[in-house]
């Protein structure tokens, strides 16, 4: 059906340009249009998110995926140090390793971990801390909660301390305008709104994918439900690369809470979802929609021993629980530096599907801190430029089959070449047959696409060819089979 579809579409666009443009065997012919506006209109369906998370997009996205993986533990310029200290299975299993996890990170870790990553005034500490579990439930460690408490109160009174990022579990909906999430109010709220410095927010780190990538993007920010109307809270991400260059926490706050006007309006009315990100001492980052994809960078490699102190990367440290000191955070952490406290670990049932396989909820979030600030949102290519690249490839495509035309009909037909000149003409002969071409153009687009990705994906930028120019490439190879078709039935008529 579909086949047949595409045979009479093809059918109709010649007899439309035959009307327009004579129709003349040459490299820019009729066919030249017809693979052209192929090419073109599968370009435009796949700029549509829903087609391209359809199989037209599987060579594109297989593209992307190799420009991450060559990407991998890539020192980036622009960024700074993140350290990730990681809640590991020792931690949730006690001395005993035989025995059941528990349900929650014991609560006396989490303390020391917040403590250490709080630092000490007069001292350098870090500029941002992520706190990658939810404490706004109280778990029955009585001691330690009371102790977190007692160091939350103390955290929003300090000048000096970092910006603390609180991560929260919301409930209902799906965070879109439609369906709006809702949270559960919580004791712990009051060290949000009345920290006297105002460096304690709460954020989400919600990440959304499809049925191979569970986190292929993250969500910029999530409409909430508020007792009168919709409210919005922003994404993790975009508080930590506010943070780090902010003079204070308070104006990272107040810059993010300005980015949000915008998506608030949008959550209400329905009104545009864009939005900018005004950062000290460098350009703002601008925004589109709910989500986008996540610029993955950092993995621990296969068989990363998770139970000593590592890096990943020259700015990226993974720190286990049990050797975190705070001497070890303030030498770390002191050049503008991240702190994450979460687990990689299975038993934290916070691991994600992503572009480098299973990986904990905390280091997916490091991987969009640090794509979004090296390259911003990763988006496509502005369309006209994207357009006119297309166009060259489509028209480089043509040239290639109507010169392998013209080798065919220069060259001696290989049986009448003696034995010893076969073997040097097979390769040429293998070159100019229309399947071979068709294959050997893809296969060549898809990894131009890739190795082009790899360098624009520090500007936050992505390319991707692979179907449009299959489409034009099997266009061509459909020409040269009714011209070889047509030569052999002049043959045959001649023998006749």
């Amino acid at each position: 059906m579909l086949k047949s579809i595409w045979l009479n579409s093809i059918g109709w666009l010649k007899s439309v340009s035959s009307m327009v443009f004579k129709s003349v065997r040459g490299a820019f012919d009729v066919n030249f249009l017809i693979s052209l506006v192929l090419a073109l209109g599968i370009w435009v369906a796949l700029r549509n998110e829903t087609v391209w998370s359809t199989f037209l997009g599987d060579a594109d996205r297989e593209a992307l995926q190799i420009a991450f993986n060559m990407r991998v533990n890539k020192t980036l310029e622009g960024t700074g140090p993140i350290l990730f200290l990681n809640l590991d299975d020792s931690v949730w299993h006690g001395d005993d390793a035989d025995s059941p996890p528990l349900a929650y990170a014991p609560r006396n870790v989490v303390y020391s971990l917040l403590k250490a990553a709080y630092g000490e005034p007069g001292y350098p500490r870090p500029k941002v801390v992520i706190a990658d579990f939810d404490l706004f439930w109280r778990t029955p460690d009585k001691g330690p909660e009371d102790q977190i408490d007692a160091l939350l109160e103390q955290w929003g009174k300090d000048p000096d301390a970092p910006l603390l990022i609180l991560q929260r579990e919301v409930m209902d909906g799906d965070g879109s305008r439609l369906n709006p999430a809702s949270i559960r109010s919580s004791p712990r709220d009051h060290y949000i709104r009345e920290a006297p410095q105002h460096n304690i927010v709460w954020a989400s780190a919600i990440f959304t994918g499809d049925e191979v990538v569970g986190a292929r993007y993250y969500e910029h920010f999530l409409c909430l439900k508020s007792e009168h109307s919709v409210d919005v809270v922003a994404n993790t991400a975009l508080y930590a690369v506010a943070g780090r260059s902010a003079t204070s926490p308070r104006q990272a706050i107040e810059q993010v809470n300005s980015a949000m006007e915008a998506p608030r309006r949008f959550c209400t009315d329905g009104s545009k979802d864009r939005f900018e990100l005004p950062l000290t001492g460098r350009a703002p980052i601008d925004f589109s929609g709910r989500g986008s994809l996540i610029n993955y960078n950092s993995m621990p490699p296969d068989g990363f021993d998770y139970t000593t102190p590592d890096l990943i990367a020259a700015d990226m440290f993974i720190i286990p629980a049990a050797t975190v000191s705070m001497d070890m955070i303030s030498g770390l952490a002191s050049n503008n530096g991240i702190v994450i406290i979460g687990s990689a670990s299975l038993t934290a049932r916070d691991r994600h599907m992503s572009v480098y396989g299973l990986m904990g909820g905390s280091l997916i979030i490091a991987n969009t801190i640090r794509g979004l600030e090296v390259g911003g949102v990763v988006h496509r290519l502005h369309w006209y430029i994207e357009a006119i690249i297309l166009s060259g490839f489509v028209t480089l495509i043509v040239l290639a089959f109507w010169y392998s035309r013209q080798a065919r009909d220069f060259m001696i037909p290989i049986d009448d070449l003696p034995w010893y000149a076969k073997p040097f003409r097979l390769p040429l002969h293998l070159t100019t047959n229309p399947v071979i071409m068709k294959i050997l153009i893809g296969i060549t687009v898809f990894w131009l696409g890739a190795f082009a990705t790899y360098y624009m994906l520090d500007y936050g930028l992505w390319i991707g060819f692979a179907a449009p120019a299959y489409a034009a490439a099997l266009n061509e190879a459909r020409e040269d089979f009714e011209e070889l078709m047509e030569n052999l039935r002049e043959k045959r008529a001649h023998r006749k």
